[in-house]
């Protein structure tokens, strides 16, 4: 049995300008997260909101954060006034008492592709003038 060999090069160089995107690009990347992450915060109040028949504090709770350490925009909760802290958790499942009345996951989904196709024409804009 013969054997091969391979040599791969320039990965180093690669992996060393991926993480020095230069900003303009970073935040052109930055730009298509936040507003896609704002897309789903938005939906997902609106759902909430029709299928709950409360105060609105619990859709009024829901927020965005940038985890800027993971890179990453978040839809999340904050406190809940006058509500337990895991009344989302509870309404998007559903509990033995409750069915569930998701509303993340379809704020999520309903903007999974259009995220993707933002996200990979930004990134390739950002390839081409990184790496050109």
């Amino acid at each position: 049995m013969s054997q091969g060999y391979f040599k791969q090069t320039g990965v180093a160089e690669t992996l060393k300008a991926i993480e020095e995107f230069p900003e303009a690009e970073t935040a052109a990347l930055k730009a298509v997260a936040k507003v896609n992450a704002g897309r789903i915060h938005a939906r997902a109040r609106l759902l909430l909101a029709q299928q709950t028949h409360g105060e609105g504090n619990t859709a009024a709770a829901l927020k965005v954060s940038e985890d800027a350490p993971n890179r990453q925009f978040v839809v999340e909760f904050g406190l809940i006034r006058n509500r337990p802290a895991m009344l989302p958790v509870w309404i998007e499942l559903g509990t033995v008492r409750m069915n569930a009345r998701p509303f993340m996951r379809p704020a999520a989904d309903a903007f999974r592709d259009k995220y993707r196709a933002e996200m990979a024409m930004a990134s390739e804009v950002a390839a081409r003038k990184t790496f050109k």
